[in-house]
């Protein structure tokens, strides 16, 4: 589905990880994080503090400097979750421009995962 927001229009796909998610979510939660996505991952309110990185993931560049793919974290403006995302390719977009009924997106992001704010705060099992 095409999302339009600020005269922008780009597509929004989600990975399997963030399918189970939106799924998992009550209806009103599920619209509300479906509206942010659909407006807030090219510079929404929250763009000042994405923070991107590599698909090498190199702690001492920038992301510009890795080579591959860049990759964003995007706080969402609502119920605090994160939305892990990258560009869709000119393929990618191409795909999604050959489905029926779809109006050909400018451009897109892929949504790996979508992290609750919880998340932060989970204790995982340490290995021993």
């Amino acid at each position: 589905m095409t999302h339009t927001w600020r005269n922008h229009a780009y597509e929004v796909v989600l990975a399997p990880a963030a399918n189970r998610v939106v799924a998992g979510l009550r209806r009103p939660d599920r619209e509300g994080v479906a509206r942010a996505l659909a407006a807030e991952l090219r510079d929404g309110p929250n763009a000042d503090k994405e923070f991107s990185f590599g698909s090498g993931i190199y702690a001492d560049a920038a992301p510009e400097d890795t080579e591959g793919t860049i990759y964003t974290a995007t706080p969402l403006s609502f119920g605090g979750y994160t939305a892990l995302h990258r560009r869709l390719t000119a393929d990618e977009i191409e795909r999604v421009a050959k489905r029926p009924d779809r109006e050909t997106p400018d451009d897109g992001y892929y949504v790996i995962d979508i992290l609750p704010a919880e998340t932060a705060f989970r204790r995982w099992p340490r290995p021993v």
